[in-house]
């Protein structure tokens, strides 16, 4: 009797601890779908800081972040569909991507790599429109530089780049890979 009585409990133990994380699974993907529908309408995310477009009047020299970001469309743009970027492009985008870092916690060489690997992959799979482009600039601008970027705000952004190439087509697995390469960017300009 004891021992029925502790397989039904651990029975229900099990179930109950597996309905709870099927529950976060759900969550996590509805949080997707809201996220991908926000990348669809247009919608940007609520922590995308906004950079100014043109330098203030009273400035000569151009916001150095702005121009770091004009060479990383440039080298993104350079990049063809269905081809293999070669080193030197992916090189040259890592490199300009290291260039728009401008606080005094700058990633490593080496993940910023790592990033420009998954950013030139995904974009020799199929390029973003200049919409889709211009976000993903922005926030990424936003990981290399989160001086004034909260935790929720930095998930927020992780998520907008996820949706951003889901949306565009690419596998959910190859997106959550894309985001986890700039997560560790993040994990090093944040500390």
């Amino acid at each position: 009797m004891k021992t029925t009585c502790a397989l039904i409990s651990a029975a229900t133990l099990l179930s109950l601890t597996a309905l709870a994380q099927s529950d976060v699974i759900i969550k996590q993907h509805a949080k997707e779908i809201r996220d991908q529908n926000n990348v669809r309408q247009g919608v940007a995310p609520p922590s995308a800081p906004s950079y100014p477009a043109s330098p203030p009047a009273a400035s000569t020299a151009p916001n150095p972040v702005q121009q770091s970001l004009a060479k990383v469309r440039t080298d993104l743009s350079a990049i063809q569909p269905g081809s293999t970027p070669t080193a030197q492009q992916k090189q040259q985008l890592a490199k300009d991507l290291l260039a728009t870092a401008q606080g005094a916690n700058k990633p490593s060489s080496a993940t910023v790599s790592a990033l420009a690997e998954e950013l030139s992959a995904a974009f020799a799979q199929k390029p973003l429109s200049d919409k889709d482009r211009s976000r993903l600039l922005t926030d990424l601008a936003a990981v290399l530089n989160p001086a004034n970027i909260q935790p929720a705000q930095m998930q927020a952004i992780f998520a907008d780049i996820q949706a951003i190439f889901q949306v565009n087509g690419m596998a959910r697995k190859d997106a959550l890979k894309l985001s986890d390469a700039v997560k560790a960017v993040a994990a090093e300009t944040r500390h």
